[in-house]
């Protein structure tokens, strides 16, 4: 039976999901190391559906690690210490150097939600939908030194939607996917594990967040600005003299050619603004309270005609 470590995020579904497979599978765990509090951020749902890894370990006495600093000789030290034949990285947001890697005897595999070499980094299924991708997917590859550059073991493609959010694509992906904790596991015991490299062609690498992500232009494509609130609803915003305003759904409108960012139609719920190609109309937004688009522009004073 197979010793395995899991690494992931114990505040994010994405983990404890391939976690709750893993338990069903015929292997021991043989401890599970957790991102530290700092770093238990992603934009893969924040709220765990169940117990978490990390508690699931705590009761059942299995060591649970969150170090600071994976690649520091102490921890590395208490990794070949387990004597694990594989580790499992699901979520985690720190990279493994050489020595930690070293440690399991058959391999450490990672599972990143994207068809690598694309998108690799953090927030790939973020980046599938802001980019427009009509599949998205997950890769289960073998891991180096390098960022999500490891051997591809398993693959899989799943068709986005039009009005698929960060969290609706990621359910997908994992029920897509999940299985392949299992397939993973027995394979690697029987030493047929499938590797292929990464082709060179069509990788991309993406870094953290930053506001500027989520700050609406309105000179670019309604539909792209739809795409991007739908992706996040409630993270986009515009800034106004109230402040920033976070917008929680908008649709695609007819647009003269007006100027981006003036509000070209007022409805009795829906305020229309025109963009570098059409018009969005905005539904709920939020400035304190949530509120329909329309009533905010009105209390703002804004009519047709005004810029925001």
């Amino acid at each position: 039976m197979l010793r395995v470590v899991f690494f992931g995020n114990s505040e994010g579904i994405f983990s404890n999901r391939y976690f709750a497979a893993l338990r069903d599978v015929s292997c021991e765990v043989a401890a599970v190391v957790d991102v530290p509090p700092s770093r238990r951020t992603s934009t893969n749902a924040l709220a765990t559906d169940g117990q978490s890894f990390v508690e699931y370990a705590r009761e059942r006495r299995i060591p649970a690690f969150e170090p600071d600093r994976p690649n520091s000789p102490e921890f590395v030290e208490s990794m070949r210490g387990l004597r694990s034949d594989l580790f499992l990285a699901v979520g985690y947001l720190n990279r493994l150097g050489q020595d930690l890697l070293a440690a399991p005897r058959l391999l450490a595999a990672n599972f990143h939600a994207s068809l690598l070499p694309a998108y690799r980094g953090l927030h790939p299924v973020f980046r599938t939908l802001r980019g427009g991708e009509r599949w998205g997917g997950l890769t289960v590859h073998a891991v180096d030194p390098g960022l999500d550059t490891g051997d591809v073991l398993y693959q899989v493609r799943v068709r986005t939607r039009r009005d698929d959010s960060v969290a609706s694509l990621y359910d997908r992906i994992i029920d897509r996917s999940v299985g392949l904790v299992g397939q993973l596991i027995a394979d690697a015991g029987t030493g047929r594990l499938p590797r292929r490299p990464q082709p060179a062609q069509g990788a991309s690498y993406f870094s953290s967040l930053t506001d500027e992500d989520f700050r609406l232009d309105w000179r670019r494509p309604a539909e792209e600005l739809r795409r991007w609130i739908c992706t996040t609803p409630g993270k986009c915003f515009f800034e106004s003299a109230a402040g920033r305003v976070f917008v929680r759904d908008a649709e695609v409108a007819p647009g003269p050619g007006a100027y981006p960012g003036e509000v070209i139609r007022m409805g009795r719920a829906r305020c229309t603004v025109s963009t570098g190609n059409g018009g969005l109309s905005l539904g709920r937004i939020q400035s304190g309270g949530v509120q329909n688009a329309a009533d905010w522009f009105r209390e703002q004073g804004l009519k047709i005609g005004a810029k925001v």
